[in-house]
């Protein structure tokens, strides 16, 4: 690959979360995905049986009408694209025969007179019905791409894993608005010394309530223990700081209190992300990190078990106890509350993982809480 500057990669890895904030703004992150990548083309796609939409740096009715998504669905490429692990890059054609690939109608009638010839691929989200893929291609004139390439898309990827998780949970709450005073839930702007730099009237509310794990200590933002005020700040540390030298880190997600015995306290789930655009809001070039606080319900809406089991594809087990843990539970007491044992019950979680496409029980709980919007019910 031809040289790429820190100040290239760090503004691509800024148009994401631009996007991520602002869903009318991903054509501009796929488009800049592109020329980081000296392409001729970029998008992302949600492949399933049913539809075929995209998001690309380069506009083709042709490619995404009936015809194209029929030709593109019955190629192998497809269950190929399909079974790539999230987060993990490749190349595209996925390890099929290269040879029998280009004698097949999608290569010959559709990818050919559009000149992509080269390819990687990712996927950003995966469901039980569909898949969200990104694709940054090449030419028959601009070269294969190579492992220096990979490297430097696997190192953007768990920001664009990132920005999706935070555009569902705007998504999900109405909420995508342009000001932080708007949003329904808590917003900290903070930077890497968690200090505050700015926070909207929700975050003000939930500071204030005394039944709150969170309080303010010399301007900075903190837990109310001691290992709760730890994970935060390698948290916000993280997003705060460069990787590489080219790239902030990713943040992540936490509940506090951690400690379920302290049933006095209200329980919140943190989110913490880069804040790449912070020039834009008035502020010092300083690098920030924004803190997304929902409160974990004390009592989850009626129907929400259905909810997330028709919404996840869950068993009837996996939903009740799915609804458990978002109700404040400990693995524990919904084992207990269903009759079944601890290990039965860390059998189910695994498999809601994998349903849901999360990784720890607090990012789980986070998701679960953002679709109570979607369920139609009020509390």
């Amino acid at each position: 690959m031809a040289d790429v500057t820190i100040e290239a990669v760090s503004a691509v890895v800024g148009q994401i979360y631009e996007a991520a904030y602002d869903q009318e703004r991903w054509p501009d992150a796929v488009t800049g995905l592109r020329d980081l990548f000296g392409g001729s083309r970029s998008c992302i796609v949600r492949l399933s049986p049913e539809t075929f939409d995209a998001v690309a740096s380069d506009l083709d009715p042709e490619f995404t009408s009936q015809k194209g998504i029929e030709a593109l669905l019955r190629d192998p490429l497809a269950a190929a694209a399909a079974a790539i692990p999230v987060g993990a890059v490749t190349h595209w054609p996925m390890g099929l025969d290269v040879a029998a690939f280009r004698r097949r109608e999608l290569w010959q009638d559709w990818l050919r007179p559009r000149d992509m010839y080269h390819g990687l691929a990712c996927n950003l989200l995966s469901s039980s019905s569909a898949n969200w893929l990104l694709s940054i291609d090449r030419g028959s004139k601009q070269g294969a791409f190579d492992n220096a390439d990979i490297d430097l898309l696997q190192k953007i990827v768990p920001h664009m894993l990132r920005a999706g998780q935070i555009g569902r949970q705007m998504e999900s709450t109405s909420a995508l608005a342009s000001a932080f005073s708007h949003l329904p839930f808590g917003v900290f702007l903070v930077n890497g010394h968690q200090h505050i730099a700015q926070m909207n009237e929700a975050a003000e509310a939930m500071l204030a309530r005394s039944d709150s794990p969170m309080k303010l200590n010399g301007g900075a933002i903190v837990a109310s223990n001691p290992k709760d005020t730890q994970a935060l700040q390698r948290l916000v540390e993280d997003a705060c700081c460069l990787r590489d030298g080219t790239m902030p880190g990713a943040g992540g997600t936490l509940m506090v209190p951690s400690d379920h015995k302290r049933s006095d306290l209200t329980r919140l789930v943190l989110s913490v992300a880069p804040f790449v655009d912070a020039r834009a809001y008035g502020l010092a070039s300083e690098r920030y990190a924004v803190i997304m606080v929902t409160e974990v319900a004390r009592r989850i809406p009626d129907g929400f078990e259905q909810h997330v089991r028709s919404l996840f594809d869950l068993t009837s087990a996996e939903a009740r106890l799915a609804t458990g843990l978002a109700s404040g539970r400990t693995l524990k007491e919904a084992a207990a509350s269903s009759n079944i044992t601890v290990k039965t019950c860390r059998t189910y979680l695994e498999r809601i993982f994998s349903k849901t496409s999360t990784r720890q029980q607090s990012e789980l709980v986070a998701l679960l809480k953002s679709t109570e919007p979607l369920s139609g019910r009020g509390r």
